[in-house]
């Protein structure tokens, strides 16, 4: 009999470069049909608040408000020689984080979380599990007490902001912290020694 090509899982893990590439143009693809639903829900808005504004009798009828969702589509993670993680949100400019903001990142975008909303945006972690993170990923001998969470999560949110001028992190006192990032969109984290703090 003769030999068939071995196509086994190792091989096909090895993805030739054409196709990261095409993956990579699917994902800007995503994207920006993302940004331009995200216009879109603008421009409605706009609409809604010149409507108000406008005498009742000359307004149309049949429209109602549209629910504007501005998160991120996608979230890129590399990982240099060194060591250090470097973040793109939406194939923007790549930024840095340093050590613990960067595993909380990664905590926040890893899993789904817990939907409150169901609009495809990653959910809520609660307190409990993103302190017991923290204290997972500590140093040796370092108690991590519950405030901790607020104070990374004020940190992680205001780096977020001076690298992107986006508000990407939000919290709920009862349902705990969010990344706007929409559900499966953190890519290249397999790439990384990251998976380690999960």
């Amino acid at each position: 009999m003769s030999s068939q090509p071995d196509f086994n899982c190792r091989a096909i893990n090895r993805e030739l470069p054409s196709i990261q590439r095409l993956k990579s143009k699917m994902r800007l693809s995503s994207v920006l049909m993302e940004r331009l639903t995200n216009v879109q829900s603008d421009i409605a808005e706009d609409v809604e608040r010149i409507a108000k504004t406008i005498p009742p009798g000359l307004l149309l009828a049949g429209e109602g408000p549209l629910e504007k969702t501005h998160g991120a589509s996608d979230l890129q993670v590399w990982e240099d020689s060194n060591g250090k993680l470097t973040f793109s949100f939406d194939f923007q400019k790549t930024f840095p984080l340093t050590p613990r903001l960067s595993k909380a990142l990664i905590f926040l975008a890893s899993e789904a979380g817990n939907d409150h909303s169901g609009d495809g945006i990653l959910g809520f972690r609660p307190r409990s599990e993103f302190l017991a993170h923290l204290q997972k990923t500590a140093k040796p001998g370092k108690l991590i007490r519950p405030a901790y969470v607020n104070n990374v999560s004020s940190l992680l949110r205001a780096a977020i902001i001076k690298h992107t001028g986006r508000i990407l992190i939000t919290t709920h006192d009862e349902w705990g912290v969010r990344l706007l990032l929409k559900r499966g969109g953190l890519h290249g984290l397999e790439a990384t020694s990251a998976s380690k703090w999960l």
